[in-house]
């Protein structure tokens, strides 16, 4: 989800957010008995696989220092879980509700401010999703 250049003029204090962009996943359900499961998911930071913080990690590629990147599912404020799509796995949240068919989760990624000073540079994350269907 390339969210491009943002200056860092656009950033106040600590916490804060700017530049953002929004991407479906659509997943195509079949092969199911044809009743209507739970889809349930959790989304794990590549980079650092412990991190159940609201905040994706950098790729220890980036160069930029000070900010991190956050994802949402509407105005919901993901938090990252292990890669496992085991009942209560920390940090998963139910997308919805299915039988045979597509489901669409629309996902918000954006840049957060971490640190009083930001050094400018790349800024790359990388996280995975896990789903489960109850």
């Amino acid at each position: 989800m390339p969210l491009g250049q943002v200056p860092s003029r656009d950033f106040k204090d600590i916490g804060s957010h700017a530049g953002s962009v929004s991407r479906n996943i659509t997943l195509e359900c079949g092969g199911g008995n044809g009743g209507i499961l739970d889809v349930w998911i959790t989304v794990t930071d590549q980079t650092e696989p412990g991190n159940r913080s609201d905040q994706l990690s950098l790729t220890r590629t980036s160069t930029a220092r000070g900010v991190a990147l956050q994802l949402l599912n509407g105005a919901q404020l993901i938090s990252y879980g292990p890669d496992s799509s085991g009942v209560g796995n920390p940090n998963q949240w139910q997308v919805g509700s299915t039988a045979n068919g597509t489901l669409t989760i629309t996902l918000t990624s954006r840049y957060v401010k971490t640190a009083s000073t930001i050094k400018p540079g790349t800024a790359n994350g990388l996280a995975s999703f896990t789903l489960s269907y109850r």
